[in-house]
């Protein structure tokens, strides 16, 4: 047992280093300990003093614990005890993402994330409500989160109320574990392993019905209060399939054929995405799955007759218009956040029948549409920009400086999309974003 106890490339025990004088020279003999490889050796040292001797046998010490093994490895691991608190281990992970940051290894939009779901914010924007995890679990000790049933209820039960934090949480506390794991002694295995990533919730990802479509523009035009911008991103990620931070991109020069009243079709730039990049919210040239090369995979596509006439009656309403200003704006005239877009729209379903639906929900309703009208999935792929779906369903689009470019174009097939209701106002000429749930 007392082998066992000896830790690889340890000083023995102090009352193992007592050196003795014999004939007038200090010595120290032989005293048993480990190397780095877990080989047992011994170590001796003389001296005319006894500090002399200690020097010298912690000299031939530190060669003999190295014999046989290339590690310069320290013996001992960052200090984490499971009487520690949460908080300690959470400002040690996201200091080690940072020098990763720094280093180029994850890219400053993941930092972002780590940072938000870990501490809460301090800007005039800021929830102090806000379900953080230096604020939900800092204060716990490591011992007492460790564990999967812990975990696994707390992850549980976060996401009953908010999936997507919980999945944010899932993602950091696996990290978090997995560096405890690594760096100290707590853990033989992360107790996330086998915690399972919390489920989405509400509606899902599953497309809206025909009788929920009717309901659009009544729930998002009545509840939209300030956000008069909500109702029209809604309708153009209905009639699209965009991402909520390719629609928030979009810039009135990408809508080719805007003010031609007599062209029934707008052709729409798809070519960027708003994006955090150091505390400033930008618009990002290139479109999310284009992210790691950083090469624009932009496209085209045509919009139903419908939404050009939506996107022209939000045209007119916006009046004078710089070229490349975006068209969803806040009442200041700032680019809307995608989380400030997110909270708008669940200000405005509270308490409605679509109290459910999410951004996702209108982008698979536009796949679904195509997929299910043509009969082809490859051509729900090409709506949404996949590149499986990049050789079917393309018209050529000519620009303004006479260079061609495919556009997908299934216009015909997203006619009956529309809401019959949106539609009737349409015909009429009313204003199609005034609208009552009454």
């Amino acid at each position: 047992m007392a082998q066992v106890a000896m830790e690889p490339g340890a000083l023995p025990p102090p009352h193992k280093l007592n050196p003795v004088k014999v004939d007038g020279v200090w010595r120290l003999d032989r005293v048993r300990h480990r190397a780095f490889n877990g080989a047992y050796v011994r170590t001796s040292g003389s001296g005319r003093t006894k500090r002399e001797c200690l020097a010298d046998w912690h000299q031939n010490f530190e060669r003999n614990r190295r014999k046989g093994s290339s590690t310069t490895r320290a013996t001992g691991k960052e200090a984490f005890k499971a009487t520690d608190k949460m908080a300690k281990a959470f400002d040690a992970y996201y200091a080690r993402q940072q020098k990763k940051a720094e280093a180029g290894q994850i890219t400053e939009q993941s930092l972002l994330t780590f940072h938000r779901a870990i501490y809460v914010g301090d800007g005039p924007l800021a929830k102090p409500d806000a379900l953080k995890l230096m604020k939900t679990l800092g204060d716990l000790s490591i011992g007492e989160v460790g564990k999967p049933s812990f975990l696994a209820d707390y992850l549980e039960s976060l996401a009953e109320t908010s999936p997507g934090v919980a999945g944010h949480h899932w993602t950091v506390l696996s990290g978090v574990f997995k560096f405890l794991t690594l760096s100290s002694d707590l853990f033989d295995y992360s107790p996330m392993l086998p915690v399972p990533r919390p489920v989405q919730g509400g509606g899902g990802q599953r497309a809206l019905t025909v009788e929920e479509r009717e309901l659009l523009c009544p729930v998002i035009g009545e509840g939209q209060k300030r956000a008069r911008y909500l109702l029209p991103m809604v309708l153009l990620i209905l009639g699209t399939g965009l991402r909520p931070g390719e629609a928030l991109a979009v810039r009135w020069c990408d809508l080719r054929g805007l003010e031609d009243e007599s062209l029934p079709n707008i052709t729409l730039h798809v070519c960027g995405t708003m994006v955090a990049r150091k505390g400033a919210y930008v618009r990002q040239p290139y479109r999310k799955s284009a992210k790691k090369s950083k090469v624009s995979n932009d496209f085209y596509l045509v919009l139903p007759g419908w939404l050009t006439m939506v996107v022209r009656a939000w045209w007119r309403m916006a009046g004078e218009v710089e070229a490349d200003a975006h068209i969803f704006v806040s009442m200041l005239g700032q680019v809307v956040r995608l989380s400030t877009a997110d909270s708008a729209l669940l200000r405005a379903r509270r308490g409605s029948e679509l109290e459910w639906l999410q951004f996702g929900n209108l982008r698979d309703t536009a796949a679904t549409h195509v997929a299910g009208v043509t009969g082809d999935p490859r051509n729900a792929s090409a709506q949404l920009g996949h590149a499986e779906g990049v050789t079917v369903a393309m018209r050529h689009y000519v620009d303004d400086q006479g260079y061609t470019h495919p556009a997908v174009d299934f216009s015909k097939e997203l006619e009956s999309l529309c809401p019959a209701n949106l539609g009737a106002k349409l015909e009429s000429g009313v204003d199609p974003f005034a609208w009552s749930c009454s």
